[in-house]
């Protein structure tokens, strides 16, 4: 199957996926034209600004297909985004890198697309193998995003958001601080959004379960200055997992 975006003259969108039984079994291609390239490099300010908003808009078409595959996961990337850029911003981050961070958490998923639905839609525990084909999205992710050198920063997050704060995520096992910022976010926010909505495997958890989940993981898995906002804004209301925003 061939489905092809086009945004503008200076874009030639390309995804080529193969597909069995309504399952994405191979993660093929994704073709960039050439012109594009020379465009991101060549021209700067408002021109550059146009192509990375293009960029985004044909990766969140990407990411509302693969998610309307998953009933459960039916706007998982725009709740994860807002409530990324929520902690970022009381976390008084910049507001360059909150705004990163917030397409990070929009496209954090796009790797996604490899999974097949026997996996994604699986309603029980993943065997070993399974799990390994879920982990490798992050680096599905990475490769698709490469093309985009107005994406590097977004790219990287997404990358590495499923990395843990001692050493035991993936892919790279990164460590503390070595893990870039914007993972640490996008990884709080995802589990924050997961945990309290219904899955194929379980029912949504109250938020006092993910407040217990984030005291007993802070410096664990997840960066204790920004697990500890998170459990902060929770308390106060201020991080609510219904939230849809366009």
């Amino acid at each position: 199957m061939l489905l092809q975006y086009e945004n503008s003259r200076q874009w030639s969108w390309l995804w080529e996926l193969n597909l069995s039984d309504n399952n994405v079994t191979v993660y093929r291609k994704l073709m960039v034209s050439s012109h594009l390239r020379s465009f991101e490099t060549d021209t700067g300010g408002s021109a550059l600004d146009n192509s990375k908003d293009n960029a985004m808009e044909a990766l969140h078409v990407l990411t509302a297909v693969m998610e309307e595959r998953d009933p459960f996961s039916k706007h998982h990337s725009v709740r994860v985004k807002t409530i990324a850029m929520r902690l970022a911003k009381v976390s008084k981050v910049d507001e360059a890198m909150i705004k990163v961070i917030g397409n990070a958490g929009l496209l954090h998923d796009v790797g996604m697309v490899c999974v097949p639905d026997s996996i994604l839609l699986k309603a029980g525990r993943f065997t070993d193998i399974e799990k390994e084909v879920v982990q490798n999205a992050p680096i599905v992710a990475g490769k698709i995003l490469e093309h985009i050198p107005s994406l590097e920063q977004e790219r990287l997050i997404i990358m590495h958001h499923g990395e843990r704060w001692d050493g035991s995520g993936y892919p790279n096992g990164l460590v503390g601080t070595d893990i870039p910022l914007g993972s640490r976010f996008v990884a709080i926010a995802e589990t924050i959004d997961a945990m309290t909505r219904n899955r194929a495997y379980r029912k949504r958890q109250p938020l006092s379960y993910c407040l217990d989940y984030l005291h007993e993981n802070v410096g664990v898995k997840f960066d204790p200055d920004i697990a500890n906002v998170a459990i902060s804004s929770i308390t106060k209301g201020m991080v609510k997992t219904h939230v849809v925003e366009t």
